[in-house]
């Protein structure tokens, strides 16, 4: 009884039917062997794969609105599900400040670039006749300051002769004093003083006679291209400083940068906004996009441009034509499925950001079928299958798409179709025309 029990299981399993179940396949049937008949394993294939994705909507253009200068709110024209136009007016902060500053870059402008003008233009007459007056004066100053050089040289001579008379006098014991010494010495010091400030004084004049001198001819040869280049480029920079003021004077008016609707407002009358900060969120929803996840194995089918049919569930019955806009060449970090975006006309506002859709490729990529691998031969860099028909067996060429490591998809045709039997683990017994039994 235990030996019974021991063989009777594997034998029931061996004699039972074989199914193989597939995603969206069929299942291997089983049927009585006929004498001759070649004994054959079948799946029966299972409805066409549509070759639809799954993504959610989201707006064609999505722009956070920013302010770029710092300021008080001090009016707000919109509100959440306001629409608005390209260039209308949004927010308004107060203007007192960049308007001040705007009027002191124009006058520090207006300075620099008058004063450019008159070094362009040269000295006026006037000018060249105060500069020589000048130079008269210096050159007066000058002769002045020789003469007393001379007087001033004459008497430290004189002092010096005197003083060397008193010394070898003093010193060979011909009756001069001490004091008459001392006298005589403190007389030298004085001349010599004297004449070095005259000196100092005559040099003094010289250098003023110069300076006049150079300033004429100066303004009588105009300024130098240097002077003239720091000139221009203190112009060009005062130059930016307004146009710096006029343009934060131009940013403290916000205005749409696109046509579509307010979603967000984060800001109210009053309030302080800063540069950077999102005050409103503006959306575009005239065009929607539906971003997909698509697996690696079918990426190759999806190209730029191939046009697809987008179905909502909230929407039943209606079909949004669509194309796909995008094929991220990087997939996705920590998956194999690559990024894909398609655009989809949304002008009746029936689409709405957030919803789930479903897109399905043209017809070309539909109507495909799910084959396991064990059903395929490779011959002659080809491959096919053997379809049981009638208990015949049929050789028929496929083309092959991969699925994953145990399933391929093969499309549809007038040779292979949905509900048809194709044999699996085909044996070398097998050929065209072969009569089979399902085992």
């Amino acid at each position: 009884m235990k030996m019974l029990n021991k063989w009777a299981v594997p034998t029931a399993l061996m004699l039972a039917v074989v199914i193989i179940v597939p995603g969206c396949g069929g299942k291997v049937t089983g049927q009585t062997n006929a004498a001759g008949a070649v004994s054959v394993q079948t799946i029966k294939l299972g409805q066409p794969v549509s070759a639809g994705l799954s993504g959610k909507i989201i707006p064609d253009q999505d722009i956070k609105v920013v302010s770029k200068v710092s300021g008080k709110v001090a009016q707000m024209n919109v509100q959440e599900g306001s629409k608005v136009k390209k260039g209308d007016v949004l927010a308004q902060i107060e203007t007192g400040d960049f308007t001040q500053q705007v009027k002191q870059a124009e006058s520090a402008l207006q300075a620099s670039q008058a004063k450019l003008v008159d070094t362009q233009q040269g000295a006026r007459k006037q000018e060249i006749d105060g500069l020589q007056s000048a130079v008269s004066a210096a050159q007066g100053a000058y002769q002045q300051a020789t003469a007393t050089v001379d007087q001033a040289k004459a008497a430290f001579d004189l002092a010096t002769s005197t003083y060397n008379r008193l010394r070898n006098a003093y010193d060979s014991n011909s009756g001069v004093t001490q004091e008459d010494l001392d006298k005589g010495t403190l007389d030298y010091e004085k001349a010599k003083a004297a004449y070095e400030q005259a000196q100092g004084a005559q040099k003094a004049a010289e250098a003023q006679l110069q300076g006049a001198n150079s300033k004429l001819q100066l303004a009588k040869i105009g300024a130098t291209d240097n002077t003239l280049k720091a000139l221009q480029a203190d112009v060009d920079r005062l130059q930016a400083g307004l146009d710096l003021a006029n343009s934060n004077l131009s940013n403290a008016t916000i205005t749409a940068p696109i046509d579509g609707v307010i979603a967000k407002k984060s800001i109210s009358e009053g309030e302080l906004a800063q540069p950077g900060v999102q005050l409103l969120s503006l959306v575009n929803m005239d065009q929607v996009q539906v971003e997909l996840s698509v697996e690696d194995s079918q990426i190759s089918q999806v190209k730029v441009g191939t046009p697809v049919n987008v179905t909502v569930q909230n929407l039943p019955g209606q079909t949004f034509k669509g194309e796909i806009a995008f094929v991220s060449p990087v997939s996705n970090t920590n998956s194999n499925t690559f990024p894909v975006k398609v655009k989809v006309d949304n002008k009746d506002g029936q689409l709405f950001a957030g919803m789930v859709a479903e897109v399905k490729l043209n017809a070309s990529q539909e109507n495909r079928l799910e084959v396991p691998k064990s059903a395929i031969i490779k011959k002659d860099q080809k491959e096919y299958v053997y379809v049981d028909d009638n208990n015949t067996a049929h050789l028929v060429e496929v083309q092959t798409e991969e699925k994953n490591q145990d399933w391929v998809y093969v499309k549809a045709n007038d040779k292979i179709k949905a509900s048809q039997q194709i044999i699996v683990n085909p044996s070398d017994k097998l050929a065209e025309g072969t009569t089979v039994k399902a085992e």
